[in-house]
């Protein structure tokens, strides 16, 4: 088993080391001259069982991950749901003395709460190269416009159970003996499934705004013009 992969002096990379994870998935194009296109996708399942994922994503910022991923990579996003936003440790309030946060200010509070992780030396250096992609109030809530033309499309509430409890979601997941959408059991197969109409440049503009933290999220990619592959 490979337990480190260290790279050095080699295009833009200056000092890099990888120390690969139980999975660890390396996608990308042959390199050109003057682009780089390689992700790293490293996921610790058994952390998770005993941590929550925000907590992982907090201790990746902390201990300064990032710095190596940006040597491969232009932008990182980085994507939380506001669920835990209240959790001990993670600590930002839905409410102050007026009742309830507006949308935006809420998912502006959040994106702070990650950036004080980050610590202001890397911001200064770093903060243009981060995307924040905040599901409010679980990332499910971005798949509604999919399977929903009416106000439920547009929910942020028990968003896993709406989609969940979608029967043509289910008719299209039964078709193919997957899964439902459940929250004690997350299947990627059917997720794939779930989102796979984003896979469209054009769903994904007309569908994705319907979604308010979503919206936010791609008039931040607009605003930097960051083109989305088309998928299909």
């Amino acid at each position: 088993m490979i337990s480190e992969i260290q790279i050095q002096n080699f295009k833009s990379i200056q000092d890099l080391t990888l120390r690969p994870g139980r999975v660890t998935v390396l996608i990308g194009e042959n390199l050109k001259d003057d682009e780089q296109r390689l992700y790293t996708v490293q996921r610790d399942s058994e952390a998770e069982k005993h941590y929550g994922g925000w907590t992982l994503v907090l201790q990746y910022l902390r201990e300064k991950k990032f710095r190596q991923a940006f040597q491969l990579n232009r932008y990182l996003i980085v994507q939380v749901d506001t669920d835990v936003a209240e959790h001990a440790g993670f600590d930002v309030p839905r409410q102050n003395q007026n009742g309830a946060i507006p949308l935006g200010d809420f998912i502006r509070n959040v994106a702070e709460r990650l950036r004080t992780e980050i610590g202001e030396p890397d911001w200064a250096a770093y903060g243009d190269r981060f995307i924040f992609a905040i599901g409010v109030e679980q990332l499910e809530c971005w798949l509604l416009p999919l399977w929903f033309s009416d106000a439920r499309g547009e929910q942020t509430v028990n968003c896993t159970n709406r989609l969940g409890g979608c029967a043509q979601l289910r008719d299209t997941l039964d078709r193919k003996n997957y899964q439902w959408i459940r929250r004690e059991r997350k299947e990627p197969s059917s997720y794939h499934i779930a989102s796979q109409g984003y896979r469209k440049r054009a769903v994904l503009d007309s569908q994705g705004l319907r979604n308010p933290s979503l919206a936010v999220f791609l008039e931040e990619l607009n605003r930097r013009a960051i083109m989305l592959p088309q998928l299909e």
